[in-house]
């Protein structure tokens, strides 16, 4: 479904035409793959709010990723900051949902072996997003006119070729066919979750391109505690004052990022303004508006 919409995207749009090497986007399709692998496998070892205690701390990996594949360095203040984001986001779980290790997704006891398996699935499952999102910036650096729409058509035919391999090689390939021609109904649902999905992807790909890959991951964080308030604000559930301090931590540490990465910049670029550091300004201030 995403390899179909994404090349009707791609012959829609028309953009650029880049000079990138196919089997450089082989690389993140496969990261992508194993990190979503990886997510789903530790579910059988660990509960989902543990799951989401790992995510909290992914800006580290990613910041990490990034040196490590030189795609950008980062000041020690980010790291204090994606420090304070995870203990917030944390704070704030644990306030609205009990963190139980020793326990599955669906509430059963788990073995110490089990939970260090999925332990170790989440940890590997933080390499590979944290290597996805820093390797696709690091592709949109090399090579200034690929476009979103490409980014997203290569990823999704490799995912594709990849997905359809494993199928074959697991011996799985007739059963889902199978299953998805035996149940009709779920036919619709393919087609608005395919949609749905490429839709989401373009505007991580944009994202990514635009701002990087650690804005990105702020804006999910960010998007993981304003999910949970607005469930609470909904449904009437009160957030008690832990909830509220991990709030505060989260928003203080967002706003010292966007003081630090201000200082001594103009963010407002008005009509005549030519100088080098405009496109500069530019990012810095629609990455703090996006945050």
């Amino acid at each position: 479904g995403g390899f179909v919409i994404s090349g009707a995207m791609l012959y829609g749009f028309q953009p650029p035409k880049s000079n990138a090497i196919a089997y450089l986007f082989a690389f993140p399709s496969v990261s992508n793959m194993l990190s979503s692998w990886c997510q789903y496998e530790a579910l059988k070892y660990v509960s989902f709010p543990t799951q989401m205690l790992f995510k909290c701390f992914k800006l580290f990996p990613i910041m990490l990723m990034g040196t490590l594949l030189g795609t950008k360095s980062y000041p020690p203040y980010d790291y204090i900051v994606a420090l304070c984001i995870g203990i917030g986001i944390v704070v704030f779980l644990i306030s609205t949902e009990p963190l139980e290790f020793g326990q599955d997704s669906i509430g059963e006891t788990e073995t110490i072996g089990g939970t260090i398996c999925g332990i170790l699935l989440l940890f590997f499952f933080l390499v590979f997003d944290s290597f996805t999102g820093q390797y696709q910036a690091r592709l949109f650096n090399e090579f200034p006119e690929l476009s979103a729409y490409t980014m997203m058509f290569m990823v999704n035919t490799f995912s594709m070729i990849f997905s359809f391999i494993t199928l074959l090689h697991t011996h799985e390939l007739y059963d889902a066919c199978t299953f998805v021609i035996n149940h009709a109904d779920m036919h619709i649902h393919l087609i608005v979750f395919s949609i749905a999905s490429t839709i989401g992807q373009l505007f991580i790909f944009k994202t990514i391109k635009a701002f990087g890959p650690v804005i990105f991951a702020i804006c999910m964080n960010t998007r993981i505690i304003l999910s949970i308030l607005l469930s609470s604000l909904l449904y009437s559930h009160t957030i008690s004052g832990s909830g509220l301090l991990g709030l505060f931590l989260v928003f203080a540490a967002i706003a010292y990022r966007i003081k630090r990465k201000t200082e001594g910049k103009q963010l407002i670029k008005w009509a005549g303004m030519n100088d080098h550091r405009s496109i500069e300004v530019f990012h810095e201030w629609h990455e703090h508006c996006d945050m």
